[in-house]
């Protein structure tokens, strides 16, 4: 995608497969979209989540808006059940940035994360992280 601007037949993410298509277009009743914040999501449809993905917008939050990052982080352990995943990429090679009482209350397993970030195929990342929520 990155040289060429598009996807060939025989190398191509598992949802644009042509074998895949008639089970995906069976389960679109299943997605919602919403276009908030995750912390406004949080704030409307709050529940307790198993499980978090989190991108680079982390980076940007603590660079940029460290009140944000903090309410983000408070919502989404408020908003966890108990063994809650957390899926944690970051553009950063490690991630200081974190508010304390998060690594109070979450486990990062660094082998686990380590297996991950070479099996990402998007390949921008400098770190990938997976956290357990304690209770």
């Amino acid at each position: 995608m990155y040289f060429h601007g598009c996807y060939f037949l025989d190398c191509c993410p598992a949802y644009l497969n042509a074998a895949n298509q008639s089970a995906i277009a069976r389960q679109t009743n299943r997605i919602d979209q919403h276009t908030i914040t995750l912390s406004d999501f949080l704030k409307q449809f709050p529940k307790a989540y198993s499980h978090y993905v989190l991108l680079d917008h982390q980076d940007w939050l603590a660079a940029n808006n460290r009140p944000a990052l903090a309410e983000e982080w408070q919502l989404i352990l408020a908003n966890s059940q108990p063994g809650t995943r957390i899926l944690l990429r970051s553009a950063a090679d490690e991630i200081s940035f974190l508010p304390p009482f998060v690594r109070e209350r979450v486990t990062f397993d660094p082998d686990a994360a380590a297996v991950f970030h070479t099996l990402d195929r998007v390949g921008t990342y400098g770190s990938v992280y997976i956290g357990t929520v304690r209770h």
